[in-house]
């Protein structure tokens, strides 16, 4: 009998599958032009901020392209913040489609009286459309970086999590594609981390991706079932 009373989750990568950098750079370029600005100047300090666009700046999806514009000493008009806004969160709704495996993994996971964590570094579009997503009933405690200010490793997202589920860190299975140092982090307050390393998918953006790991590994979503047997 698993000791486990709780699965934990990242999104991109993990639920999501992760984005070609081919992907993102089509994204930024129909930003750039939505906001009337040099693509290349906008991609590259959209690149730079990731950890202050994670950890909440701007405050919604039109805030944060704002104080990137003015990162790179452009000041958009409100209507092309607006369509601008409207163009990235298309494109990360579009990057953030469930894996066809995720709906009946997770409803599997709480069929066997676990209950569902999800963690994930993100940006401001991730906490507007996830209440949208099939996932979304599936999962108990949603906590987002940009919400919540703080950024995986830190120990804190990770317990905030763990806490709003009602178990502790060490009774909770923690899978993850390795992004943002995360399956250290996990580990370091309890959890059993666990990468999932799906073939094909190690050419995706990922940011603090770890350079090595010497704990389990599973290469598709449903695997995490057999952990729990």
């Amino acid at each position: 009998m698993s000791t486990f009373r709780a699965v934990v989750l990242d999104f991109y990568g993990t639920l999501a599958p992760g984005r070609s950098s081919a992907q993102q750079s089509a994204a930024r370029a129909a930003q750039a032009a939505a906001l009337g600005v040099d693509q290349h100047r906008l991609d590259a300090e959209m690149t730079a901020t990731v950890d202050e666009r994670f950890r909440g700046a701007g405050g919604t999806v039109a805030g944060s392209l704002a104080w990137v514009a003015r990162r790179i000493g452009a000041d958009p008009d409100e209507e092309s913040l607006q369509r601008a806004a409207e163009v990235r969160l298309a494109a990360e709704r579009s990057f953030g489609e469930p894996r066809p495996d995720a709906v009946p993994v997770l409803r599997a996971v709480r069929e066997r009286g676990l209950r569902v964590g999800l963690v994930s570094d993100c940006s401001a579009e991730l906490p507007q459309y996830f209440p949208q997503l099939p996932i979304a009933p599936l999962v108990d405690a949603p906590v987002f970086s940009f919400v919540l200010g703080i950024r995986k490793p830190d120990p804190r997202i990770f317990l905030t999590c763990s806490e709003a589920l009602g178990v502790a860190p060490q009774e909770c299975l923690y899978v993850g594609d390795g992004g943002s140092g995360e399956l250290a982090g996990a580990r370091a307050v309890g959890m059993h981390a666990v990468h999932l390393d799906v073939p094909g998918e190690d050419h995706g953006v990922v940011y603090g991706r770890h350079a090595s790991w010497d704990g389990a590994r599973i290469s598709a979503l449903p695997q995490l079932l057999e952990l729990l047997a």
